[in-house]
């Protein structure tokens, strides 16, 4: 049985939902993933992942509310995720290195990957409810998850070029 893609989801999700505007959503991703930063930043990682997951659900429920309604999409979750691995660098100064190797393969993946930004941005939050319940292993799953993320940059790269 294929795994539905959560993009697939939302857009479902969105038909049963009251009208919201797109804004308020995406507003509400924002903030969520800045509090989860601003939790994992002082070492409340548990707080930090129900902040992360209310957020990743606020920017998918907007993302697809958008389609629905014919506005264009933002990049809204890849962008906003790059303050999770700040917030580990910033709890943890020797994950530093790691971090910005993560933040830098989310910004390359948010400007080249193209249609691979969906699916691959999908893992990497799923990751980072991953690393927040086990904070330990940020560092090789930062590693890890980057070297996945600039792979599927250049297959974005690699589609547009074909």
């Amino acid at each position: 049985m294929p795994i539905p893609h959560p993009d697939h989801l939302f857009d479902r999700l969105v038909t049963r939902l009251p009208g919201a505007p797109v804004w308020g959503w995406r507003a509400g991703a924002g903030i969520g993933l800045l509090a989860a930063a601003a939790t994992i930043a002082l070492w409340h990682f548990w707080v930090g992942a129900v902040a992360l997951l209310a957020g990743v659900l606020a920017a998918g429920t907007g993302e697809a509310l958008a389609r629905r309604t014919g506005l264009a999409a933002l990049p809204v979750l890849p962008l906003v995720l790059l303050l999770i691995p700040f917030g580990f660098a910033i709890a943890a100064p020797e994950s530093a290195l790691a971090a910005m190797f993560l933040m830098l393969a989310l910004s390359v993946l948010t400007v080249l990957g193209r249609g691979y930004v969906s699916l691959v941005t999908w893992l990497v939050a799923a990751t980072f409810l991953l690393v927040c319940i086990f904070p330990s292993y940020f560092s090789l799953l930062a590693y890890i998850i980057g070297v996945m993320v600039f792979i599927a940059a250049a297959q974005g790269v690699a589609r547009v070029r074909a």
